[in-house]
């Protein structure tokens, strides 16, 4: 087998390879403007040092993120410690302006006990303001929506203002892409926005533990395919080990394999992959994508015995360029 070097599949967090647990538990997300003047990046990892030993000693896991110039924070846990960490975060100086979005008791979605990212603007803040005044007003009047689907309004929204956005999320197709080696799921992306002229959204995320490394995600949406529109993410494969890849597999439709000619790569992340399904009860379509050469019958049978569909999205004999790649992927994610 041949080591990717340096993808974490385990940040070595206690529960790091336990699965979601099934059992309700209290959700709460709030939105609030930063008055952070020194490097975010920095500031989120001071966050984060603090938070995680103390975060686990309620039994709370948290996802945080920044986005033109707001904090939005998502909670999970039980409801009184909910409410001793809303007690201290609203005396924190670091924001101001508090909003709940969405308060409830469900089905956790949180898997590590801090996730942080960075999201980069796509408008202004005033923009911003409105969507998280919206949220908050259907909130007030028990009108709101699950927690998931209000975190994507405010850190990755579908086109559209929070309402359109909101009618589409049941039927907008989420596919992941990752590749098996180097870049070629960010690089498919960003030749599919110079083709279509939609721009790439950028995010960074920050794992819990120092052992967890700091990984991209690049999205595009492509609102005319698929039956009310199409998203497609591009994930770095230590991605795997980050939190909010697992609150957010549930939501995929398809998992797209980029496949390499060496089948013992193509098989190590393909396990990895299958884990993470696993773990999140989560069966996705998985589809194999190169050329004939890199398909193998261990793939096709290792996804099958966990109970998930194969497809595969042959380019031909040769090693394909990237017209070649979207047009075999395209016929699949068509009939999805």
């Amino acid at each position: 087998m041949i080591p990717i070097q340096q993808d974490p599949g385990n940040t070595q967090w206690p529960d790091s390879g336990s699965e979601v647990s099934s059992q309700d538990t209290g959700r709460l997300i709030y939105a609030s403007i930063s008055s952070v003047d020194v490097p975010v990046l920095d500031e989120m990892r001071r966050i984060r040092d603090h938070a995680v030993i103390h975060n686990q000693e309620s039994g709370l896991r948290v996802a945080l993120m920044h986005r033109c110039g707001w904090f939005v924070e998502w909670i999970e846990g039980p409801p009184d410690g909910i409410k001793d960490l809303l007690a201290r975060v609203s005396l924190d100086e670091r924001h101001r302006s508090l909003k709940i979005v969405h308060e409830s008791v469900g089905r956790p979605r949180l898997f590590k006990p801090w996730i942080g990212s960075i999201a980069e603007p796509t408008e202004s803040a005033g923009e911003f303001a409105r969507r998280v005044m919206a949220l908050h007003e259907r909130h007030l009047r028990n009108k709101g929506y699950e927690p998931a689907s209000v975190w994507r309004s405010l850190c990755s929204p579908l086109p559209g203002h929070v309402e359109v956005a909101a009618a589409r999320e049941g039927t907008y197709q989420r596919v992941m892409l990752m590749a098996a080696k180097q870049t070629g799921s960010f690089d498919l992306l960003h030749w599919l926005s110079r083709e279509t002229e939609r721009p790439v959204v950028h995010r960074r995320f920050a794992g819990a533990a120092q052992d967890a490394l700091d990984v991209e995600s690049d999205y595009i949406d492509l609102p005319d395919q698929a039956k009310q529109g199409r998203r497609l993410i591009a994930n770095a494969r230590k991605g795997l080990a980050m939190g909010m890849t697992h609150a957010f597999l549930p939501d995929y439709s398809a998992v797209v394999l980029m496949l390499d000619a060496t089948a013992e790569r193509n098989e190590q992340v393909l396990e990895r992959i299958l884990k993470a399904c696993q773990q999140v009860h989560h069966q996705p379509a998985v589809i194999g994508l190169g050329a004939d050469g890199w398909f193998s019958d261990s793939l096709r049978s290792a996804t099958e015995a966990r109970g998930m569909r194969w497809h595969e999205a042959r380019t031909g004999n040769n090693a394909p360029d990237k017209a070649e790649q979207w047009w075999a992927l395209r016929q699949i994610l068509d009939q999805l």
